[in-house]
């Protein structure tokens, strides 16, 4: 049988939220595909930013070392997320030596010259941003928190900060622009602007997390987003959502990059010529730029029937990029509602039953999943503008008394059902953390250090719902300091192995296989993978790897877990020293 043929995703941090999503879109664009899929997290290359430690996760990036054009057909490389803290030299040295691979690499969320891959459309949301800020809010003095030059997403993204700037004759002035890194660690940036710009109106933020950042500034200092300066993020990250005053920010659906560049491999690999795609953008209003729904014209528009799509689609702006045809349903069952509440507000007659019936509607509208298209705090606060705008409609006091206690049930209603949708999520964290704690008993009580405790580890690796993995162990533990050179080993040993729950800890002679071998090993039965492999390392000392089924709970603790490991490795190690 011919070996199935494998793509490799290089990634920063698994559990960042960004790539969460890149490696979503590639899983769910792989699905009709025979492809096994290895997502490899090599966290941050050559940090320049001093200020935020390494703590050994350096060990990650010798992880590119097990990889080679016998194990890897094609290479998907985020490389902008992992050279987001260092230099452009950097990025194009690490980038010089995955091709001497000679594996042909698609970039993910990234640009390089000779290389093809998909990028955001960064210039649209920055423009629509900072339109609505100069034409509907008047703002005329407006900063930026940009980043390094070598990431092709924020180079765009400040092009078109400037493009605007130019285009309305606004002045840039000299500490405008504050260079800061991608990340909530940049608080003395944050701090400088500010000093700078004490007549700042408004800060454009290169993504999310600087605005994060930059709202704890603010806050220190008693500074209200929304209220004294307007702040826009960029990315729409579930925290710019649940930010208090949610943040303004522009839809960058990396999923969609994820789907595209798989597609882009999947006609590489049928010999197609490949070039460079480009994925659209959204601006997203919160409350970050003022009321997310603010102005006269939405008080008059948003109880006239004739608005209600241009409602459905501000408020559920993820909608448009859905191919689901049973999620039509959604968007009939939004207009049902709120055909029923214009019609309910708009008459003079208070009855139970016509509420009753809303309330039935809005419980049938979250079971169908809505929640998948929108913010949580987008919803509530577009309930709460029809409130107002209800209100307002009816001078008389009983009736006024009748409206703000229908609305107040009716958010009690999408309250409730909004807790009904998250309750199965937070059944599934309750049981991990119990798993991670037994992990961490079991870790603490091996005694024997044979064999059999590589199968304990996948063991208790199932118990967070994984199925198939697989542990690497180098002969010898490999010392490898900071900076020094790694050179992968031609054999390592596949101690334990698991395949749809069946665990096994593979004999003495079965156990050394080739560095080619590694995503493709004979344990594995004939069928489709998709894993991510993890270093088993204690500081400065290198075990192995370990190689297992990307799920949410690697998502969520995919790091955690990989420490708790590697000590099970590392006293695995010396309990047989000591025998």
């Amino acid at each position: 049988m011919a070996k199935r043929k494998t793509i490799g995703f290089l990634v920063g941090g698994i559990m960042d939220e960004f790539i969460v999503q890149l490696c979503k879109g590639i899983i769910t664009e792989s699905t009709r595909d025979d492809f096994n899929i290895i997502v490899i997290p090599i966290k941050y290359i050559n940090r320049e930013m001093k200020d935020i430690p390494d703590l050994f996760e350096y060990q990650y990036q010798t992880s590119t070392e097990l990889i080679n054009t016998n194990n890897i057909d094609v290479l998907l490389v985020a490389a902008d997320c992992i050279g987001c803290l260092t230099t452009k030299e950097n990025v194009n040295t690490f980038i010089q030596n995955l091709k001497q691979k000679n594996i042909p690499i698609i970039l993910a969320a990234s640009k390089m010259e000779g290389l093809p891959g998909v990028i955001f459309d960064n210039k649209a949301g920055i423009i629509d941003g900072m339109t609505y800020l100069v034409d509907e809010l008047g703002v005329k003095n407006i900063c930026m928190l940009s980043s390094v030059d070598h990431n092709a997403d924020i180079s765009e993204r400040f092009e078109a900060y400037k493009e605007m700037m130019d285009y309305y004759k606004l002045p840039i002035k000299p500490n405008s622009v504050i260079t800061t890194n991608l990340s909530v660690n940049c608080k003395a940036d944050c701090e400088k602007i500010l000093d700078l710009n004490p007549d700042a109106e408004a800060i454009i933020c290169a993504d999310d997390a600087i605005a994060i950042g930059l709202y704890s500034v603010m806050k220190e200092r008693g500074i209200v987003p929304g209220k004294d300066i307007k702040v826009m993020g960029f990315d729409n990250s579930i925290n710019a959502s649940m930010m208090t005053p949610s943040l303004t920010t522009v839809d960058a659906n990396a999923a969609n990059i994820g789907k595209q560049v798989f597609s882009m491999a999947r006609l590489l690999l049928d010999g197609w010529n490949i070039g460079n795609k480009t994925v659209p953008t959204r601006f997203i209003l919160r409350d970050s730029f003022g009321s997310i729904l603010d102005g006269e014209n939405t008080d008059q528009n948003i109880l006239d029937k004739d608005y209600i799509d241009k409602f459905f689609h501000r408020i559920f702006y993820k909608f448009e990029n859905t191919s689901k045809q049973e999620d039509f349903a959604i968007y009939v069952t939004f207009k049902t509602i709120m055909s029923f509440v214009i019609d309910y507000i708009n008459d003079d007659v208070y009855s139970p039953e016509r509420l009753s019936l809303i309330k039935t509607r809005i419980r049938e509208f979250f079971k169908l999943g809505a929640l998948e298209y929108t913010d949580e705090d987008i919803f509530v606060a577009f309930v709460d503008r029809i409130r107002i705008a209800a209100l307002k409609r009816h001078t008389e006091p009983a009736r006024q008394c009748q409206t703000y206690e229908a609305f107040s049930s009716i958010l009690e209603e999408i309250i409730a059902s909004m807790r009904s949708v998250f309750s199965e999520y937070r059944d599934t964290v309750y049981k991990s953390l119990a798993s991670i704690k037994n992990l961490v008993d079991e870790t603490l009580n091996i005694e024997h250090g044979d064999d059999s405790n590589y199968s304990d580890i996948l063991r208790n690796l199932s118990t967070f719902g994984v199925k198939n993995g697989f542990i690497y162990i180098y002969k010898e533990p490999i010392a490898h300091k900071y900076e020094e050179e790694f050179k992968a080993p031609d054999t390592l040993l596949i101690k334990a192995a698991m395949n749809d729950g069946n665990i096994q800890t593979i004999p003495a002679d079965e156990q050394e296989i080739s560095l080619s071998e590694i995503y493709n090993n004979p344990f594995m039965e004939d069928k489709k993978y998709t894993l991510v492999l993890m270093p088993l390392y204690f500081r400065g000392t290198l075990y192995g790897s370990i190689l297992y089924d990307l799920t949410d709970v690697s998502y969520r603790g995919g790091d955690y877990l990989a420490n708790q490991y590697s000590t099970a490795v590392r006293i695995i190690n010396l309990i047989n020293r000591c025998n």
